[in-house]
């Protein structure tokens, strides 16, 4: 009585389950020693590195559609059906995006000494133009 409730439990395989996860680890470079022979840790780490590239090529892919993106917008001016005529597009970029802090604090930098470098020639200019009385041993 009562065992016509209980139903045996499902019987796994194991070696079914490995073998239809074995075409995934082939497709993202292990290779058939490492999968059977090896460390089975082996299958974790091959799998954070798959997650891994899949990230580096959505970043790479989406890089690649914001440079389409402005190359569009630079050149949309001209593409307008009314465009005056003479209308020209806007420069594209001349130097790459940055992709790293250290990029972007340099180019900061660099905007940085080439803003003083103007302010020095400006504040020169308006001092040369003052015509004021040099002093001996000054250019």
């Amino acid at each position: 009585m009562g065992s016509e409730l209980v139903e045996p439990a499902s019987q796994v395989s194991y070696t079914k389950i490995f073998y239809e996860h074995f075409p995934f680890y082939l497709a993202i470079g292990m290779s058939y020693e490492q999968y059977w022979d090896a460390d089975c840790q082996l299958v974790k780490y091959y799998r954070k590195a798959h997650e891994i590239k899949k990230k580096l090529k959505n970043e790479e892919l989406w890089l690649q559609g914001a440079y389409i993106y402005d190359a569009l917008c630079a050149v949309s001016p001209v593409l307008h059906a009314f465009a005056k005529p003479g209308t020209k597009p806007l420069p594209y970029p001349d130097t790459p995006y940055p992709l790293t802090k250290e990029e972007l604090e340099e180019i900061e930098e660099t905007k940085r000494k080439a803003d003083r470098q103007r302010a020095k020639i400006m504040f020169e200019a308006w001092a040369n133009s003052l015509n004021l009385p040099k002093k001996e041993g000054e250019r």
